[in-house]
């Protein structure tokens, strides 16, 4: 559901700028969600799916409807009253809050001091360019791939001139694979908030188009903006969707997609454009072969299921500014999430079991009206409604295809 929140994401920000009176702006987000929820009921045959996408398209409209109307009638003083009324009208409540800042036992000039990006405006209508406010403190586990990614970005950033000296190429692609929910998109997030740097998102349905030569030019243009907006990630997620091993659809189409992205991966001069490219994939068996191999992809590291600790770490950041009692322990919660004959839990999975005590919990508040804190028996009915999402097969397949690579 990934496109899915990002078309959510931008009707938020049209709902943000609409409010503050920005009707231009407030209409480019809106119509930015509206291509993107299109686009998914165009590729799900699921009635559900499509009925939330048509309501989320229905409301879209509205909105620009409204949009519209104020840019003609009304004159700018009168706008920011008569848009709160829309907003109403339309039931759009908006969400969008100011980040809050990272508390920490020093100052927090970090928090502060992050550079807006400015992504040029050629680029604004298929990429989305951000500086995340998460950092690898707020990743649980996964240390060597924090290592790995810590010394791909930095090396590049603080070091160039030692690189130089030891005639040493950093690192100019990564692959991140493994089951879904393991965490490779926070963990690129997380990367480029680390090092304050704009992580650059792209996705299938953000480069292929049903225009001849346009996915092309979008390939293009997506590197274009990467080495304007230098030093950056630029992440593509879903990669085995863009390249991948068996064509799908119009196979020409599909081969000159794939031969501009390899030409512009050749293109990559190491160390200079200031910027490195992420991948991501759910299925790498599926990527084309031409795209794995050094020159191309310089690292594939296996994000997988949490180990103990990693889980451990998990409830405790999920858990943190909830009212806990006494009888939490969590190290019976690693207990009691660790791989059985069913499978293993994701990240994700851990995620929601806490969403889930913590939804018992407000129910707990709501129909006696006293604030009691968390209970150990909350986080394990939590349990039992979550099921284990990463099966043993699917490990199994994984760990097949790692030693099918040729290095």
């Amino acid at each position: 559901m990934f496109l899915y929140e990002r078309a959510l994401r931008f009707k938020r920000l049209a709902e943000y700028e609409m409010r503050r009176g920005n009707i231009e702006i407030a209409k480019r987000y809106a119509l930015f969600a509206r291509e993107i929820l299109e686009k998914l009921i165009n590729s799900t045959k699921d009635p559900i799916k499509r009925r939330i996408f048509e309501v989320e398209i229905n409301n879209i409209d509205m909105l620009l409807s409204g949009l519209n109307e104020f840019s003609v009638r009304f004159p700018r003083a009168q706008k920011a009253q008569m848009l709160e009324k829309t907003i109403t009208k339309t039931k759009i409540k908006s969400k969008i809050k100011e980040r809050p800042k990272r508390v920490s036992s020093k100052a927090t000039p970090k928090a502060k001091t992050r550079k807006q990006v400015k992504i040029p405006e050629e680029y604004k209508k298929f990429l989305i360019a951000e500086i995340p406010d998460i950092t690898f403190n707020d990743v649980a586990g996964f240390e060597n791939i924090k290592q790995e990614l810590r010394e791909a970005i930095e090396w590049q950033l603080k070091y160039p001139h030692l690189l130089k000296e030891l005639r040493l190429k950093p690192l100019k692609g990564i692959l991140l694979y493994g089951p879904p929910g393991t965490g490779k998109t926070y963990l690129v997030k997380a990367a480029a908030g680390e090092f304050n740097i704009p992580i650059i998102l792209a996705d299938p349905a953000t480069i292929t188009s049903k225009w001849f030569g346009e996915s092309e030019k979008i390939v293009s243009k997506m590197f274009e903006c990467a080495r304007k907006c230098a030093p950056c990630i630029l992440f593509v997620d879903e990669i085995d969707k863009v390249l991948p091993r068996e064509a799908t659809g119009t196979s020409e189409a599909s081969k000159r997609i794939e031969a501009q992205f390899l030409q512009e991966m050749d293109g990559v001069k190491t160390g200079e454009e200031g910027f490195i490219i992420v991948f991501a994939t759910n299925e790498p068996w599926n990527i084309s072969p031409a795209l794995i191999r050094p020159g191309r992809i310089d690292r594939i590291i296996y994000v997988g299921p949490p180990d103990d600790e990693a889980r451990k770490e998990i409830f405790k950041i999920h858990l943190r500014n909830i009212p806990l009692g006494e009888d939490i322990d969590f190290d019976e919660l690693v207990e009691l999430t660790k791989p059985n004959e069913i499978g293993y839990y994701s990240a994700s999975g851990i995620a929601q079991i806490c969403n889930e005590a913590k939804k018992i919990l407000l129910r707990r508040w709501t129909s006696t009206g006293k604030k009691t804190p968390l209970t150990m028996s909350d986080l394990i009915e939590a349990i039992k409604r979550v099921p284990r999402s990463v099966t043993h097969e699917m490990v199994k397949k994984y760990e097949n295809w790692a030693k099918s690579l040729s290095y």
